[in-house]
């Protein structure tokens, strides 16, 4: 009955080895993702997954924050041993600034996945939002000395009732 026993249970093992230690890669380029836009306005990068298992793959990819901020096309997605998938990253904001987080990546078998071991890294992110140009809004965000901005538009009111007074002055000059 032992004896039995003993070979049941070197069966188990023996079956379940295969399984156990089948897992799935992963790899992407470029090692990290930088990206640069104005305020308002999106920007784009690129990054390549290849999965370099000999099993097919379901390959998941997202921000690990900033979701509202950051859109990856596909966002998942099957690769066949050997191939490689390239991976839209469009990102934008409002704010002016810098955000950093990590683009993860991650890769489990197809078919019966809680036989096997998934993989995963982390691509890390950064997103630069600069203002835009030409806007008073932009002016003021980038941080330029609030009495600069209040002399120019001390001027431009100057300026705009001397021109108001002078055609009032012709206008009743004519009339006259």
């Amino acid at each position: 009955m032992k004896i039995r026993i003993l070979i049941l249970n070197t069966a188990l093992v023996a079956f379940s080895v295969p399984f156990i230690t089948s897992a799935i890669g992963i790899s992407a380029t470029p090692a990290t993702l930088s990206v640069k836009t104005v305020s308002g306005k999106e920007g784009i990068a690129r990054f390549v997954v290849l999965n370099p298992s000999k099993e097919v793959g379901l390959f998941e990819a997202y921000p690990e924050e900033f979701e509202e901020s950051i859109t990856l096309i596909p966002s998942t997605f099957v690769l066949e041993a050997g191939k490689r998938r390239e991976v839209l990253v469009r990102a934008g904001r409002r704010e002016v600034g810098i955000i950093r987080t990590a683009i993860a990546i991650e890769a489990q078998r197809l078919g019966i996945p809680s036989l096997g071991v998934g993989g995963g890294i982390r691509l890390p992110f950064s997103l630069e939002v600069k203002a835009a140009q030409g806007s008073l809004a932009a002016v003021l965000r980038s941080g330029v000395a609030p009495t600069f901005i209040t002399l120019v538009l001390t001027a431009l009111v100057l300026l705009s009732a001397v021109l108001l007074y002078t055609l009032k002055r012709a206008a009743r000059r004519d009339t006259l």
